[in-house]
């Protein structure tokens, strides 16, 4: 079964400086800039310090998806006007 790009419209606190997604299609918001860590194989987020909202639950069996870039290229800066891709 394949795979349709959605789009989801919705407001965070302006704390919230960062959007990314998962490996399993979560998105989550970051107030402070996460990175990947390095020292283990890992299919997350590394969040060292501020606060992790989850604005999407993840998507059963979504593995990599030819319809999304790779999850470890998906991490955005928010702005007054985001559209996730």
């Amino acid at each position: 079964m394949g795979t349709k790009n959605i789009t989801i419209k919705t407001a965070v606190n302006e704390k919230f400086r960062f959007l990314a997604r998962d490996l399993d299609g979560s998105v989550f918001a970051f107030v402070d800039k996460p990175s990947i860590a390095t020292d283990i194989a890992c299919d997350t987020w590394d969040v060292k310090t501020g606060e992790i909202l989850q604005i999407t639950p993840s998507i059963p069996e979504m593995g990599d998806s030819e319809n999304l870039t790779d999850w470890r290229e998906s991490l955005i800066e928010i702005d007054d006007e985001v559209i996730c891709n």
